[in-house]
């Protein structure tokens, strides 16, 4: 496959970045065609919620939904395919350390976290919100993200279960790019409700136009 599946100049390639995210907090960044990206756990066992908007069409979007019926599957596998909403490929998985990653997982928000307790802090729907504004966009409703490094199990009877976090500090997936888009990554919080897993940690997002040494 072409590196950028586009015939480009070296001065036309689409600009890489490296941004960190603090714990319990979301960035936004652009993420082009043929571009690889990826997504780091800097200090393990912390949840990264994934959300992508079509960048020349706000209304079409990374969905889970839809790409478990595409890809016949719950469960993100090397390979996948992750699909919009109108069932267009945006993204496909290339790398996985974890393997431990969900598509059925609702964002949390500030009206959930309240509810635990948690009446200060704000949660990956308005993180996620909060982090697209900073590049001028305003969605009038989010779609359901791709929960990284998040670990929940579907039995027989189809309750699901929170599970321990297995993601290790270095830990990290990374996805080839399909669509030219908008990538919104959150720092979960992960010490309400089922988890107690301790305070919402770092991640690193990042795009490159080649293979990463």
């Amino acid at each position: 496959m072409p590196l950028l599946m586009k015939s480009l100049t070296t001065e036309e390639l689409p600009p890489e970045i490296a941004v960190e995210i603090p714990g319990g907090k979301a960035r936004a960044i652009y993420a082009y065609q043929g571009q690889l990206l990826s997504i780091v756990d800097l200090f393990g066992r912390q949840p990264a919620t994934l959300f992508a908007i079509v960048k020349d069409d706000l209304r079409e979007f990374l969905s889970p939904h839809h790409t478990r019926v595409f890809s016949n599957s719950f469960l993100l596998t090397l390979g996948m395919r992750l699909v919009t909403n109108r069932r267009r490929p945006i993204m496909v998985l290339g790398e996985d350390t974890v393997s431990t990653h969900d598509l059925l997982w609702p964002a949390s928000d500030a009206r959930y976290l309240s509810s635990q307790g948690y009446t200060k802090v704000t949660g990956c729907a308005e993180n996620a919100q909060n982090a697209l504004k900073e590049l001028g966009i305003s969605l009038p409703k989010l779609p359901d993200p791709v929960n990284l490094f998040l670990n929940i199990e579907l039995d027989n009877e189809g309750n699901l279960t929170p599970k321990e976090l297995k993601s290790s500090a270095g830990d990290h997936v990374l996805f080839r790019v399909l669509i030219d888009c908008i990538c919104v990554v959150s720092s979960a919080q992960k010490n309400v409700g089922d988890w107690s897993e301790g305070e919402a940690t770092a991640l690193k997002v990042s795009t490159s136009n080649g293979v990463p040494g």
